[in-house]
């Protein structure tokens, strides 16, 4: 198993190059699963192996394959995400991988092609992405990554084969984050990310102060007004998370289920808990 890889996302590598081995891995693999898990580390990390053309174990780090991905200029593969004001992707840019895709590999192995935000395609991009799906090409693989399957049209879905990665157990999640020598708040990191080792990680301390502050607002502005021109102010985005994740903690905790609330969270969340449940579910 491979070391640059976080131990939750290990199995599911082995297990496809496994398969690659016996070639038997598919053209094109759906990966689901959390950015702040490691969805992104994961399909780096299978692309870098496929490329990789050392004798033994991938990525061997030493072949010319592997210092062309380290150096970001490896002509077999290519990377789409989605661009522009609308954060999608285009047709444009599908088209262009088409292209690549019947081109001879420049270093004699594998091409790779990854779509990192897979449910971002348009409709006219989804539709180029079928044809190419349904006429693969000899050693290229397509990784589609994607935090929503059930954004992706049905058609997509069912032309790729499924992968769904491990989420961590609490206790994977804390050695990681102690492994990137992140040792302080360890708990209330998780519970603000929902137990997402690699989003917890890039928590600054302005970003949980922050949070602080909206807890702290939230329990003591009695004034609509005020606390109106508050959340004007906010990252809005973030707000939504937040409040988002304090429903979640009381509905939980109404339930007696498990769900980590944060000591910064707790003292919102729990009057909130005394809500009855149909009022929590509304909002």
């Amino acid at each position: 198993m491979s070391a640059a890889l976080p131990i939750w996302l290990q199995s599911a590598n082995e297990r496809l190059m496994q398969a690659y081995r016996a070639e038997r891995l598919p053209h094109a693999l759906l990966i689901i699963g959390r950015v702040g898990d490691g969805l992104h580390r994961f399909g780096q990390h299978l692309s870098h192996q496929l490329l990789c053309t050392g004798p033994a174990e991938r990525p061997c780090g030493q072949c010319r394959a592997c210092q062309l991905v380290a150096a970001g200029s490896h002509p077999d593969q290519r990377l789409i995400e989605p661009e522009g004001k609308s954060d999608t992707i285009k047709v444009d840019a599908i088209r262009d991988i088409a292209n690549f895709m019947h081109e001879t590999a420049q270093q004699g192995g594998n091409k790779v092609i990854r779509l990192t935000r897979a449910d971002r395609m348009n409709n006219n991009a989804a539709n180029a992405l079928l044809k190419m799906l349904e006429e693969p090409t000899a050693n290229t693989f397509l990784l589609l990554e994607t935090e929503s399957l059930s954004r992706l049209l049905p058609t997509v879905r069912s032309r790729c084969r499924l992968l769904r990665l491990d989420r961590p157990t609490t206790q994977q999640a804390q050695q990681y984050l102690q492994q990137q020598n992140v040792t302080d708040r360890l708990d209330d990191r998780l519970a603000l990310t929902a137990g997402a080792p690699l989003a917890a990680a890039e928590l600054s301390d302005e970003t949980l102060a922050a949070w602080q502050q909206r807890v702290e607002r939230f329990r003591q502005e009695r004034g609509f007004s005020a606390l109106a021109a508050f959340i004007a102010d906010q990252d809005s985005e973030a707000l939504l998370t937040q409040l988002m994740i304090w429903i979640d903690g009381a509905v939980h905790q109404q339930f007696n289920t498990d769900s980590a609330v944060s000591n910064l969270d707790a003292p919102l969340v729990t009057p909130l808990s005394a809500l009855p449940t149909t009022q929590l579910f509304a909002f």
